[in-house]
């Protein structure tokens, strides 16, 4: 049987990823260098990486095994929340998750409606 794509989560300064069926943690990754104190980590995910953001800077992730490829402090931006965008990645945010789900049930029910 084939592993399912896991739920990327992250907070306060770490990433995880989790079985989305048994919520079983596959990997943890404590942020390096990142302040954590509640802030929330946003993330993208795209060629095998999970870029993740939080508290002015950017981290690579290898979202296998949760391996850090780089870091970027996005020197003199401040300590702030950060938003990432990238085109042809998929977000990993709540409203976009959500936002994402729904459509793909919209396009499976117009499927099954035609057949």
């Amino acid at each position: 049987m084939a592993r399912q794509t896991p739920l990327y989560v992250g907070t306060n300064g770490f990433v995880a990823a989790l079985d989305p069926d048994s919520g079983q943690e596959h990997w943890r990754t404590k942020l390096p260098k990142c302040g954590g104190m509640g802030d929330p980590v946003t993330m993208v995910i795209k060629d095998g990486c999970l870029f993740a953001a939080s508290h002015g800077r950017v981290w690579c992730i290898d979202k296998t095994d949760g391996t850090v490829r780089w870091m970027n402090g996005l020197p003199g931006t401040g300590f702030h929340s950060v938003l990432l965008a990238m085109e042809g990645a998929d977000a990993a945010t709540g409203q976009d998750a959500a936002v994402g789900a729904a459509h793909r049930r919209r396009q499976q029910h117009a499927a099954a409606a035609a057949h």
